[in-house]
C-alpha cells in the first residue's frame, strides 16, 4: 500500500534536519535533538508527533523502541531532492578544489585519469570515468606502421590527443604507404560515427579496399580501456563495511557491464541513486553519483562516484560539478584551439 501524503513544512524542516544530522553523528536522532540542532519552534511532543508521523509514512525509521530515527532511502531521497535544488552556485568551493587540483592541457589519457583521481580523494569515493567514445572526436591522421611482413599497427589520432592502436595480420605482405593513403583519404577530417557511406572517388585495389573496411569497423567495435577507474582503495578506507559489502563493491567496480547499464540508466544529469534505486544487489548502503562532461553541447562521457549513502550529498555534488564542468572547459577549449591549426 502506497503512502504518498504530503508533508507539512515543520515536517519537511524536521525530516532534513534528522537526515543532516543523522550523516554527521551516525547515530539515530530524537526529538530532543532535533530541537537543539535547528530552529523549529515547537515542543518535544510536537516533534515527537512529526517524527511517528514520517516514520508511518516511509522517510524514518526507528531500529529500536527507545531509540531515535534514522532515514530510510526515501528519507534520503527527500533530502537529496531539497539539496539539490539549494545548490545553484558552487563557486566557493570550486575555488578550493581548483587550488587543489589544477588542470592544465596535455595528454587527454592523463587528464581523465587525473580528473578521476582528484575526485576520488576530494569525495573519498570510487570513481568510474567514461573516457570520450573514438567515434565522436575528429579523426586527424591515420598512421600504419609495418612490425613484419604480414603484421601491421594501425595508428589513428584523433583530435584532443586520443589515439588507438589496432594491430592486424595479412595473409601476405601489402603495400601499407597506399592503405595509409587510403584510409586518410576516407576518414582524416571526419568521426567515425559520421562517415555513413562515404566513398573513395578514384579506383582502388579490392583487397585493400576490403582491408580497409575491416580495420574501420575494428574501430567502431572496439571498446577495450574506454573505462578509467579509480579510489576503490580510498572509499574502502573512509568507511566502515563488512566482508560481504566489500566483496560486492569489487565486484560491481571490476565488472563494465555493470557500470555500463548506470551510465545508461542515467538519462537525465546529474543523477543519485540512492540505497536500492540502482537495483544492484548487495550495494544498499551505498549512494551513485552520475553526472556528463561535454565537448560544447555535445556529450563526450559520464562520471560516476560510488560513496555510503550517509554521506554529505551537497559536498559530493559539488565536488563531480565542479570537475565535469571543468573538463568540459577543457575539451571546450581544446576543440576550439584544433580548429585554429
Amino acid at each position: 500500500m502506497k503512502r504518498e501524503a504530503r508533508i507539512n513544512e515543520r515536517q519537511k524542516k524536521i525530516l532534513y534536519c534528522v537526515v543532516r544530522e543523522h550523516i554527521v553523528t551516525r547515530k539515530p536522532i530524537s526529538s530532543e535533538h532535533v530541537l537543539e540542532a535547528s530552529d523549529i519552534s515547537c515542543s518535544s511532543a510536537t516533534v515527537r508527533n512529526d517524527l511517528r508521523r514520517l516514520e508511518y509514512l516511509g522517510y524514518l525509521h526507528q531500529p529500536h523502541t527507545s531509540a531515535g530515527r534514522i532515514p530510510t532511502d526515501k528519507g534520503y531521497r527527500f533530502y537529496v531532492d531539497e539539496t539539490l535544488s539549494l545548490i545553484k552556485e558552487y563557486t566557493h568551493h570550486s575555488a578550493s578544489v581548483h587550488s587543489k587540483y589544477p588542470m592544465t592541457f596535455g595528454d587527454m589519457e592523463k587528464i581523465l585519469t587525473g580528473a578521476a583521481i582528484a575526485l576520488s580523494r576530494i569525495t573519498k569515493g570510487a570513481v568510474i570515468l567514461e573516457k570520450p567514445a573514438i567515434d565522436k572526436l575528429k579523426i586527424l591522421r591515420i598512421s600504419i606502421a609495418p612490425i613484419t611482413k604480414t603484421y601491421n599497427v594501425v595508428s589513428l589520432i584523433t583530435e584532443l590527443g586520443l589515439v588507438k592502436f589496432i594491430p592486424f595480420r595479412t595473409f601476405h605482405e601489402i603495400d601499407y604507404l597506399s592503405l595509409e593513403k587510403l584510409m586518410n583519404d576516407l576518414l582524416k577530417g571526419y568521426t567515425i560515427e559520421n562517415i555513413g557511406d562515404r566513398k573513395l572517388e578514384k579506383t582502388v585495389d579490392q583487397y585493400l579496399l576490403d582491408l580497409c573496411e575491416y580495420l574501420v569497423n575494428a574501430l567502431k567495435e572496439d571498446s577495450s580501456s574506454n573505462i578509467i577507474k579509480v579510489g576503490l582503495d580510498t572509499l574502502i578506507n573512509a568507511e566502515y563495511f563488512n566482508i560481504d559489502e566489500i566483496r560486492r563493491l569489487s565486484n560491481f567496480f571490476s565488472d563494465d557491464l555493470l557500470s555500463k547499464k548506470i551510465f545508461s540508466i542515467a538519462e537525465q544529469l546529474p543523477t543519485i541513486f540512492i540505497g536500492s534505486e540502482h537495483g544492484i544487489q548487495g550495494l544498499e548502503n551505498f549512494a551513485i553519483f552520475v553526472d556528463g562532461y561535454k565537448k560544447e553541447e555535445k556529450l563526450m562521457g559520464k562520471v560516476l562516484v560510488i560513496t555510503s549513502k550517509v554521506i554529505k550529498y551537497e559536498d559530493i555534488v559539488s565536488s563531480l560539478r565542479y570537475m565535469v564542468s571543468r573538463l568540459t572547459e577543457y575539451f571546450t577549449v581544446a576543440t576550439r584551439e584544433e580548429g585554429k591549426r
